[in-house]
């Protein structure tokens, strides 16, 4: 994850204990996991996130994260998302053969994504190819 400077926003590297404070980093401070990425506000998500002292750190789409999105999503899933972008983007499966000679695993992922991606898409958005 890189924003427009070049810079990761995310380092787990220089991150000194009150960035790890304020971002939640890997939930210390015990939200639930509606608490912890919202897409909707509830008087009881309104209410933990007071009582925590919780602060959004990171929006992606209608999600917003009350954790660093660095523990909050496994380093598995950034490799499959990674996956995901870079077939998208060259337009070639990964291994060899058509759709289905690919790990079920796999197409399962593209058909996740497609289905998050589609709900989150405004209807003026081109479809997803």
């Amino acid at each position: 994850m890189v924003v427009s400077g070049g810079t990761p926003p995310f380092e787990c590297s220089v991150c000194g204990p009150r960035d790890r404070e304020i971002r939640n980093c890997c939930n210390h401070k015990g939200l639930s996991e509606k608490g912890r990425a919202v897409t909707r506000y509830t008087e009881d998500i309104i209410d933990e996130h007071r009582k925590g002292s919780a602060h959004k750190v990171f929006t992606l789409g209608d999600i917003r994260l009350y954790e660093c999105p660095l523990s909050y999503i496994t380093h598995e899933t950034w490799e499959i998302l990674r996956m995901v972008y870079i077939v998208r983007h060259y337009g070639q499966l990964p291994f060899d053969g058509g759709w289905g000679n690919q790990p079920y695993w796999f197409v399962e992922a593209m058909e996740i994504f497609q289905v998050e991606t589609s709900c989150r898409k405004s209807p003026s958005e081109e479809p997803i190819r």
